[in-house]
Protein backbone atom coordinates (compact mmCIF):
# COMPACT_ATOMS: atom_id res chain seq x y z
CA UNK A 1 0.00 0.00 0.00
CA UNK A 2 1.27 3.43 -0.94
CA UNK A 3 0.80 4.96 2.52
CA UNK A 4 3.06 2.29 4.05
CA UNK A 5 5.80 3.17 1.57
CA UNK A 6 5.50 6.82 2.59
CA UNK A 7 5.50 5.88 6.29
CA UNK A 8 8.66 3.82 5.80
CA UNK A 9 10.36 6.69 3.97
CA UNK A 10 9.48 9.24 6.66
CA UNK A 11 10.55 6.84 9.43
CA UNK A 12 13.95 6.41 7.79
CA UNK A 13 14.34 10.18 7.48
CA UNK A 14 13.60 10.56 11.19
CA UNK A 15 16.01 7.78 12.19
CA UNK A 16 18.78 9.23 10.02
CA UNK A 17 18.40 12.68 11.50
CA UNK A 18 16.66 14.65 8.76
CA UNK A 19 13.94 15.44 11.30
CA UNK A 20 15.04 15.76 14.92
CA UNK A 21 13.16 14.79 18.06
CA UNK A 22 10.90 17.70 19.08
CA UNK A 23 11.16 19.34 15.64
CA UNK A 24 8.07 20.46 13.77
CA UNK A 25 7.76 18.71 10.42
CA UNK A 26 6.63 20.49 7.22
CA UNK A 27 2.91 21.01 6.71
CA UNK A 28 0.97 17.93 5.68
CA UNK A 29 0.07 19.34 2.25
CA UNK A 30 3.77 20.10 1.64
CA UNK A 31 4.81 16.60 2.74
CA UNK A 32 2.14 15.05 0.52
CA UNK A 33 3.44 17.02 -2.46
CA UNK A 34 7.08 16.16 -1.66
CA UNK A 35 6.21 12.46 -1.56
CA UNK A 36 4.02 12.59 -4.66
CA UNK A 37 0.89 11.34 -2.88
CA UNK A 38 -2.53 12.64 -1.97
CA UNK A 39 -3.26 14.35 1.32
CA UNK A 40 -5.32 11.31 2.40
CA UNK A 41 -2.39 8.96 1.72
CA UNK A 42 -0.01 11.18 3.66
CA UNK A 43 -2.48 11.32 6.55
CA UNK A 44 -2.65 7.50 6.63
CA UNK A 45 1.16 7.33 6.70
CA UNK A 46 1.25 9.74 9.65
CA UNK A 47 -1.39 7.64 11.41
CA UNK A 48 1.03 4.70 11.24
CA UNK A 49 3.97 6.76 12.51
CA UNK A 50 1.91 8.25 15.33
CA UNK A 51 0.83 4.79 16.47
CA UNK A 52 4.48 3.68 16.43
CA UNK A 53 5.51 6.71 18.48
CA UNK A 54 7.56 8.54 15.84
CA UNK A 55 5.34 11.62 15.54
CA UNK A 56 2.59 13.40 17.40
CA UNK A 57 0.06 15.77 15.90
CA UNK A 58 -1.22 18.83 17.72
CA UNK A 59 -4.49 20.28 16.46
CA UNK A 60 -3.82 23.63 14.84
CA UNK A 61 -0.08 23.47 15.53
CA UNK A 62 1.36 20.80 13.23
CA UNK A 63 3.17 17.47 13.31
CA UNK A 64 6.14 16.98 15.63
CA UNK A 65 8.81 14.29 15.77
CA UNK A 66 8.71 12.23 18.99
CA UNK A 67 10.93 9.19 18.85
CA UNK A 68 9.75 6.01 20.56
CA UNK A 69 11.07 5.97 24.11
CA UNK A 70 13.82 3.45 23.44
CA UNK A 71 15.17 5.60 20.58
CA UNK A 72 14.83 9.03 22.17
CA UNK A 73 18.14 10.66 23.20
CA UNK A 74 18.99 10.63 26.91
CA UNK A 75 20.00 13.67 28.97
CA UNK A 76 21.25 13.97 32.55
CA UNK A 77 20.22 16.91 34.74
CA UNK A 78 22.50 17.57 37.74
CA UNK A 79 21.21 20.14 40.22
CA UNK A 80 20.61 20.17 43.98
CA UNK A 81 17.30 22.03 43.56
CA UNK A 82 14.57 19.39 43.28
CA UNK A 83 11.98 21.78 41.87
CA UNK A 84 14.38 22.92 39.15
CA UNK A 85 15.23 19.32 38.25
CA UNK A 86 11.55 18.44 37.90
CA UNK A 87 10.88 21.50 35.72
CA UNK A 88 13.92 20.71 33.57
CA UNK A 89 12.87 17.09 33.06
CA UNK A 90 9.35 18.16 32.04
CA UNK A 91 10.86 20.57 29.50
CA UNK A 92 13.08 17.81 28.09
CA UNK A 93 10.12 15.44 27.81
CA UNK A 94 8.17 18.10 25.93
CA UNK A 95 11.10 18.34 23.50
CA UNK A 96 11.07 14.59 22.85
CA UNK A 97 13.98 13.65 25.12
CA UNK A 98 14.33 11.11 27.89
CA UNK A 99 16.11 12.26 31.04
CA UNK A 100 17.51 11.19 34.38
CA UNK A 101 18.47 13.49 37.22
CA UNK A 102 20.91 13.64 40.11
CA UNK A 103 20.97 15.97 43.10
CA UNK A 104 24.75 15.83 43.52
CA UNK A 105 27.99 15.33 41.68
CA UNK A 106 28.46 11.90 43.24
CA UNK A 107 24.97 10.90 42.14
CA UNK A 108 25.74 12.05 38.59
CA UNK A 109 28.94 10.00 38.47
CA UNK A 110 27.03 6.95 39.67
CA UNK A 111 24.52 7.30 36.83
CA UNK A 112 27.30 7.96 34.33
CA UNK A 113 28.85 4.61 35.27
CA UNK A 114 25.62 2.88 34.23
CA UNK A 115 24.27 4.92 31.30
CA UNK A 116 25.43 6.76 28.19
CA UNK A 117 24.12 10.30 27.84
CA UNK A 118 23.90 12.57 24.81
CA UNK A 119 24.30 15.64 27.05
CA UNK A 120 24.73 16.52 30.71
CA UNK A 121 23.18 19.71 32.11
CA UNK A 122 25.30 20.62 35.12
CA UNK A 123 24.70 23.17 37.88
CA UNK A 124 27.78 24.92 39.27
CA UNK A 125 26.78 25.82 42.83
CA UNK A 126 25.96 22.58 44.67
CA UNK A 127 26.64 21.34 48.17
CA UNK A 128 29.40 18.76 48.51
CA UNK A 129 31.12 18.35 45.15
CA UNK A 130 30.60 21.59 43.19
CA UNK A 131 29.97 21.78 39.46
CA UNK A 132 33.60 22.35 38.47
CA UNK A 133 34.76 19.34 40.50
CA UNK A 134 31.96 17.24 39.03
CA UNK A 135 32.91 18.39 35.52
CA UNK A 136 36.51 17.31 36.12
CA UNK A 137 35.38 13.82 37.16
CA UNK A 138 32.95 13.58 34.23
CA UNK A 139 35.79 14.27 31.81
CA UNK A 140 37.80 11.40 33.31
CA UNK A 141 35.09 8.78 32.71
CA UNK A 142 33.25 10.25 29.70
CA UNK A 143 35.62 12.56 27.79
CA UNK A 144 33.33 12.97 24.78
CA UNK A 145 29.95 13.63 26.39
CA UNK A 146 28.59 17.13 25.75
CA UNK A 147 28.34 19.22 28.94
CA UNK A 148 26.16 22.30 29.33
CA UNK A 149 26.75 24.42 32.44
CA UNK A 150 23.43 25.78 33.70
CA UNK A 151 24.06 28.64 36.11
CA UNK A 152 22.83 31.94 37.43
CA UNK A 153 26.42 32.95 38.21
CA UNK A 154 28.33 32.96 34.89
CA UNK A 155 31.11 35.15 36.28
CA UNK A 156 31.78 33.14 39.44
CA UNK A 157 35.14 31.70 40.46
CA UNK A 158 33.67 28.20 40.06
CA UNK A 159 33.05 28.95 36.38
CA UNK A 160 36.68 29.98 36.02
CA UNK A 161 37.68 26.70 37.68
CA UNK A 162 35.50 24.76 35.22
CA UNK A 163 37.17 26.49 32.29
CA UNK A 164 40.47 24.93 33.35
CA UNK A 165 38.97 21.46 32.76
CA UNK A 166 37.90 21.95 29.15
CA UNK A 167 35.29 23.43 26.82
CA UNK A 168 31.59 23.45 27.58
CA UNK A 169 28.45 25.35 26.64
CA UNK A 170 26.63 27.69 29.03
CA UNK A 171 22.91 28.16 29.59
CA UNK A 172 21.87 30.85 32.05
CA UNK A 173 19.24 30.45 34.73
CA UNK A 174 16.43 31.15 34.24
CA UNK A 175 16.18 29.93 30.65
CA UNK A 176 13.34 29.81 28.14
CA UNK A 177 12.08 26.72 26.36
CA UNK A 178 13.26 28.25 23.07
CA UNK A 179 16.78 28.51 24.49
CA UNK A 180 16.64 24.88 25.62
CA UNK A 181 15.43 23.74 22.19
CA UNK A 182 18.30 25.66 20.59
CA UNK A 183 20.85 23.86 22.79
CA UNK A 184 19.24 20.46 22.14
CA UNK A 185 19.36 21.10 18.40
CA UNK A 186 23.07 21.90 18.64
CA UNK A 187 23.70 18.74 20.66
CA UNK A 188 22.02 16.66 17.97
CA UNK A 189 23.96 18.46 15.23
CA UNK A 190 27.23 17.64 17.00
CA UNK A 191 26.09 14.02 17.40
CA UNK A 192 25.33 13.77 13.66
CA UNK A 193 28.71 15.29 12.81
CA UNK A 194 30.53 12.79 15.05
CA UNK A 195 28.84 9.89 13.27
CA UNK A 196 30.45 11.11 10.05
CA UNK A 197 33.89 11.51 11.65
CA UNK A 198 33.66 15.26 12.28
CA UNK A 199 34.20 15.74 16.01
CA UNK A 200 33.69 19.16 17.53
CA UNK A 201 32.65 20.43 20.92
CA UNK A 202 29.25 21.99 21.44
CA UNK A 203 30.85 25.09 22.92
CA UNK A 204 32.87 25.90 19.81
Amino acid sequence: MRYLTVANSLREQILHGKYQSGERMPGQHDMAKANGVSFATLKSALDVLEEEGYVRRKAGEGTYVTLPEERAPLALVVDDDRGFREFFKEALTASGWRSLDAESGMGALGLLAEKSFAVIFLDMVMSGMNGAETFREIRKVAPDVEVVIVTGYPDSSIMFEALQVGPFAVMRKPFTLDQLDHVLSRVQAVSRASRYGVRRRLAR
